[in-house]
């Protein structure tokens, strides 16, 4: 097999087949490699429990909006939300 260096500096017309197919398995596992690298060095996301609260609050809001939407009107609901931005 051809050190793959030599395989750099040619363009790929002039190399050949063989060349070609090993360079073509290096670009190959090189972009394996990195991928993989980039796979395990990502940690995994969880909801830390002030954002779970956030977002607790934030469906009571909807679901209360929706539920004066129904009973008393869409005026209600919107200033239900006008009242709780100003808080």
């Amino acid at each position: 097999m051809p050190d793959t260096e030599v395989i750099k500096q040619k363009t790929y017309t002039e190399m050949t087949p063989a060349e070609r197919l090993t360079d073509r398995i290096a670009r190959n596992r090189l972009m394996d490699q990195r991928v993989s690298v980039k796979v395990q060095d990502k940690p995994t996301k969880k909801k830390t429990e002030a954002i779970s609260a956030r977002a607790g609050a934030v469906r009571g809001a909807l679901d209360q909006f929706q539920q004066i939407k129904k009973t008393q009107g869409i005026d209600a609901a919107s200033d239900y939300i006008l009242s709780r931005v100003k808080k």
